[in-house]
């Protein structure tokens, strides 16, 4: 799975139009649910994240996601997709936006104690057309 993600990122990086790397974005999300899984279910999410700088407010999103969770036939290694609709609230004179938010990843165990994880995830701006993609990957050691 690490490497569908590393694909994914040079499938993004090699297409300049933003509508273009949305629909290949898109199509991505579906890959995890059609990877044969031995449990799944859907799920709805919200989030709401607040940014601040030097005690000041700049910026906050709240988002609504629908996903899909699933274990593959091994029944430990998790896939998921998520995505839906936001939007960014700004600090005063900047203007708010509507966004696409979508997350794409996995979740493994490597070993008894210790666990990775790899998420890729975007958000596009209705109003200035701006596309983000980034990307997180985790190990965690349980004690």
């Amino acid at each position: 799975m690490p490497q569908l993600l590393a694909s994914l990122c040079f499938l993004h990086l090699s297409f300049s139009t933003k509508k273009t790397s949305m629909k290949i974005l898109a199509l991505a999300a579906l890959i995890p649910m059609m990877a044969a899984p031995a449990m799944a279910g859907p799920y709805v999410e919200s989030k709401t994240s607040v940014v601040s700088a030097d005690g000041e407010f700049n910026a906050s999103q709240t988002e609504l996601r629908v996903g899909y969770e699933s274990k593959l036939k091994n029944g430990v290694t998790t896939v998921f997709a998520e995505f839906g609709p936001g939007y960014e609230w700004n600090k005063e004179g900047t203007p708010g936006e509507t966004v696409l938010v979508s997350e794409v990843g996995v979740k493994t165990p490597l070993s008894k104690n210790v666990g990775l994880a790899a998420k890729l995830f975007s958000e596009y701006g209705y109003d200035t057309e701006i596309f983000n993609l980034g990307g997180e990957v985790k190990v965690r050691y349980t004690f």
